[in-house]
């Protein structure tokens, strides 16, 4: 049976070098996202280390994740507008790397500024690691095969999101929290590498001669329906499980298994693994991209209700892996959705705003987690699961079945 990968490309004559460009672009995106996600780890662990404060690691990620929105639009339009869009992602992720790597000798050594200072920069550039790369996507596999490609790029972020977080933890068992950033900062660089080394199709001589437009992408959201619909929708359910982590740990604590919080984690993580393979085996049709993207949030949802009702971890556990199960699949739908519905010159910037907006959400839903922490464990996971839950409902409703048309793109009716 053909893999993942091979299926994406299978029709085309240049199979095999499709195949191995498709896998070059998997794997730089899995070191540059790997990066992030053990960053939001390795950065409270290392503060706890140098300064004895956790407040200070939470402001160290905050820093990080906060600049993603206010740059978006910045980094999606110099990706819309280059004549070279693989070496601006891979310049702004060979700063994110060298952000990090810098934190190291900064933090506890220099004023406390300079290393929130050195953070936001890293912030600036993070747009390129998850937006700034999936918008390349399209190009890479061609659109009879985006579906596919897009849920491999799911994977490469859940695969990221267990990987980041491992590393943190193996390198700071076997030596330091400073070793544990520098082998992130390592890995960043060696994404960055593998992006310079794609071949990415530049835009149009007319567009490349345009100036950036800082607003252009956001007004494409909020003309486009479907787009502003999927792109509020996702952003308000972000807003519930930015705080997933959080809630784990009290509920695990709540039943007297702190220890299990990992367990509830990876599992959610298993779950969306398999959900991405599913995704790419048997992807939906691209016209109804909009659509599986809303339900499948409140497929997300769902599941974490029913968990704050059960007394049993273990049966907590499989709801919790029942809801990874729908990550994989509303991601791709999301990135298809995204793809098909902006106009190739504002594609970056719709994904890179749109990427930003939910890592936004993210930081916000932990802070209002922290408001929550007199609720009981039960309560916490319900307001997690309402938000994914009523945001689907809302997007379910406003959006009508999109019609295909001319050019290849899907827009409401």
């Amino acid at each position: 049976m053909s893999s993942p990968v091979e299926q994406v490309t299978e029709l085309d004559p240049g199979s095999h070098r499709d195949a191995a460009r498709l896998s070059r672009y998997l794997v730089t995106a899995l070191l540059a996202r790997t990066a992030d996600e053990g960053a939001r780890v390795a950065l409270v662990i290392f503060a706890l280390e140098r300064t004895g404060s956790a407040a200070v690691g939470g402001m160290l990620v905050a820093t990080l994740l906060l600049p993603h929105v206010v740059a978006a639009p910045l980094v999606g339009g110099l990706v819309d507008r280059s004549r070279r869009p693989a070496a601006v992602l891979a310049a702004a992720i060979a700063v994110f790397a060298s952000a990090l790597a810098a934190t190291v000798a900064l933090l506890g050594h220099a004023p406390l500024w300079q290393t929130y200072l050195v953070l936001a920069i890293a912030g600036c550039c993070g747009p390129a690691v998850t937006g700034g790369l999936t918008s390349q996507l399209a190009a890479l596999a061609g659109p009879a095969h985006e579906a596919r490609a897009f849920a491999l790029d799911s994977l490469s972020y859940t695969v990221a999101g267990m990987v980041g977080p491992a590393t943190v933890g193996l390198a700071v068992a076997y030596a330091s929290p400073s070793a544990a950033i520098m082998a992130l900062a390592v890995a960043g660089g060696l994404g960055a590498l593998g992006v310079a080394s794609l071949r990415l199709p530049a835009p149009s001589a007319g567009e490349q001669t345009r100036a950036v437009d800082l607003f252009q992408g956001a007004r494409e959201i909020v003309r486009n329906r479907a787009l502003r619909t999927i792109t509020i929708a996702t952003s308000i359910g972000q807003l519930g499980l930015g705080g997933l982590a959080v809630v784990a740990t009290t509920l695990a604590a709540a039943a007297h298994q702190p220890s299990r919080a990992g367990l509830l984690l990876s599992v959610t993580a298993g779950g969306a693994f398999v959900g991405s393979l599913l995704w790419a085996w048997r992807p939906m049709p691209a016209s109804r991209a909009p659509l599986v993207t809303v339900w499948a949030m409140v497929a997300v949802g769902v599941p974490l209700a029913l968990a704050a009702t059960v007394h049993s971890l273990s049966l907590a556990a499989a709801l919790f892996a029942l809801s990874g199960l729908f990550t994989g699949p509303f991601a791709a739908a999301l990135f298809l959705a995204r793809s098909q519905l902006a106009a190739e010159a504002t594609r970056t910037q719709v994904f890179t705003i749109g990427a930003g907006l939910k890592v936004a959400a993210s930081a916000i839903g932990i802070g209002l987690l922290g408001l929550a922490t007199d609720l009981p464990a039960s309560a916490q996971l319900l307001v997690v699961a309402a938000f994914p839950i009523l945001a689907g409902v809302a997007g379910g409703v406003l959006l009508r079945r999109p019609r295909a048309v001319a050019g290849g793109h899907i827009d409401a009716c």
